[in-house]
């Protein structure tokens, strides 16, 4: 787990970081060509496009990492012990399913791509691609998290950051008392 916080997140948010800023370096590109130079970039809107479905895909692995997903758990929170773990597997178990078949039928629809895009001319496999790619990871995420979701204790990085700052901070006081 501790791999994964230490090496294959920060790729990601990496990755996602110099999508976006890439997004607007292109997007202020187009501008200035559109309306100064009188020459847009003619491909410009389709690749921002496929960045923004790249973005929602990356972006729901770490969300499912960090467990901030949408999810109706008002009726889990209020169950005791055993219910509790039995209706959290239960969705833990739906989840990799949904997950498993979303990746085995996008990647026979995906072999049968061919085409490209028509401006870009970018290979639609290769955009389509990260949809069986970012399912495998959320599936392997939640089976490496399976413990915390059958608990309902799943922390988001955040709050176990929160929780680690305050806990310095109230052993600092009392250093200093």
């Amino acid at each position: 787990m501790e791999a994964v916080r230490r090496y294959f997140l920060p790729v990601v948010r990496l990755l996602l970081g110099v999508m976006l800023i890439a997004s607007v370096f292109l997007i202020v590109a187009n501008a200035i060509g559109r309306y100064v130079f009188l020459a847009p970039i003619i491909w410009a809107e389709e690749v921002l496009g496929y960045v923004l479905v790249w973005a929602v895909y990356l972006g729901s692995v770490l969300v499912t990492w960090d467990g901030g997903h949408l999810r109706m758990d008002l009726i889990s929170k209020t169950l005791p012990g055993i219910s509790r773990s039995l209706v959290n597997g239960f969705s833990v178990v739906v989840f990799v399913f949904i997950g498993g078949l979303i990746v085995y039928q996008s990647w026979f629809a995906i072999a049968e791509l061919t085409h490209v895009s028509q401006v870009a001319e970018i290979p639609m496999n290769w955009m389509h691609s990260i949809i069986p790619v970012s399912f495998v990871f959320i599936a392997i995420f939640i089976i490496i998290r399976f413990k915390d979701y059958l608990a309902g204790t799943l922390e988001s990085e955040t709050e176990q950051v929160e929780a680690l700052r305050e806990a310095a901070e109230a052993a600092a006081r009392e250093k200093v008392e």
